[in-house]
This record gives structure tokens, C-alpha cells and sequence, in this order.
């Protein structure tokens, strides 16, 4: 199940990766052009400073929110002492914590870029900043399947046990004693006396 909620993960962060460089492939050059890789970016931003700062808000408020819930994982291992759990959600927590704080600094730039209006860098530390947000999210996730728990769970087992009814009824109280059905077998030598 890991496996699968790392697949998904990894969809969307590609998926919002093509969105942001508007879309899969190039435009076809012309016949007889040379043919010239492009390396500059032609896809403006259409957020506005103000909306990224306000974005980049919302995406602290989810990672501190996942590196409580990683610290929360790590206290339960902890009460359960179970070592492997343990060492596996530290390092999550670990790395949740060191993107937090290139996080902190991506903003930082970002209002600095911002102040500067420069809006190649304001972009810049604002993918930054949502690149960092999507690995915080993936580390959450990642916590989680440590302790085992999976985030599919929806509540607890259910299992519903149909009879059927044409089945014969036994009294299990009371077995019956087992029938010996085969002969008693001859006798190997006869005895003469």
C-alpha cells in the first residue's frame, strides 16, 4: 500500500509540474530549421505576489501540521517502544524539519524577490516553497506506512457471516460416539494347544 500512495504522489507533483511548464511537449520547428534546444522560460506566472504570499501561508500551515502529526507518530512508537517504528518515523520527522526550514528561507527570498519586484525570482522561491510542501506532504505520508497505519482507513472491520440456510443442522453439544465400520482382521497364526 505504500507503494500505491507513493504512485499517487508522484502523479499529482508531475502532474502540477506540467501544469506549471504549460503542458507536455514543445511547438514542432519549422522544416529546415536547425534543430536548437530551449532553455529559457516562456510560461508567466498567473498568480499574483500577494496570492503566493497567501499561498506560501497555506503551505506552512499544512507542513507544520504534517510535522505534528509525524512528532505525534513518533511519541506513539515511543509508548509503544517499538524500535523499527521508531527509527523510521524520526527519520521522517528529521526531514520534515530541514524542509520546513528551506521553506522558511524560499518565503524569505520570495518577499525579498517580491520587494525587489523581480518577478523571475519571485517565481523561482514560489516553486521553491511548493516543491518543499509537496515533499513534506510525501514525508507525512511515508510517516504514516511506518507506524502501519494507511490512509485509506476509513473505520473499523466489519465482517458479515451469512449461513446457508440449507445446510444441515448438527448439535455440536452432544457428538455421537464413531462408528467402526471395518471387520476385526483374521488372525495372523492360529494357535493349536
Amino acid at each position: 500500500m505504500a507503494r500505491k500512495t507513493k504512485l499517487i504522489l508522484t502523479a499529482a507533483f508531475l502532474g502540477s509540474a506540467l501544469v506549471a511548464n504549460g503542458g507536455v511537449g514543445a511547438a514542432p520547428a519549422s522544416p529546415g530549421a536547425p534543430n536548437q534546444g530551449d532553455i529559457g522560460v516562456k510560461q508567466r506566472s498567473t498568480l499574483t505576489a500577494q496570492e503566493m504570499v497567501k499561498q506560501g501561508n497555506e503551505y506552512f500551515k499544512n507542513m507544520n501540521e504534517t510535522v505534528k502529526r509525524i512528532s505525534d507518530l513518533q511519541t506513539q512508537a515511543k509508548r509503544q517502544k517499538d524500535i523499527i517504528r521508531l527509527n523510521c518515523v524520526t527519520d521522517k520527522l528529521v526531514q520534515s524539519k530541514v524542509n520546513v526550514t528551506i521553506g522558511e528561507q524560499a518565503m524569505a527570498s520570495l518577499q525579498e524577490s517580491i520587494s525587489r519586484a523581480d518577478e523571475g525570482g519571485r517565481t523561482h522561491e514560489f516553486t521553491r516553497l511548493t516543491i518543499v510542501n509537496q515533499k513534506v506532504q510525501v514525508l507525512g505520508a511515508e510517516a504514516e506506512n511506518c507506524i502501519g497505519e494507511d490512509l485509506s482507513f476509513v473505520g473499523a472491520t466489519r465482517v458479515d457471516v451469512e449461513i446457508d440456510p440449507n445446510l444441515p443442522t448438527v448439535d455440536v453439544t452432544a457428538p455421537a460416539a464413531p462408528q467402526i465400520d471395518s471387520p476385526r482382521p483374521p488372525l495372523a497364526s492360529p494357535t493349536e494347544g
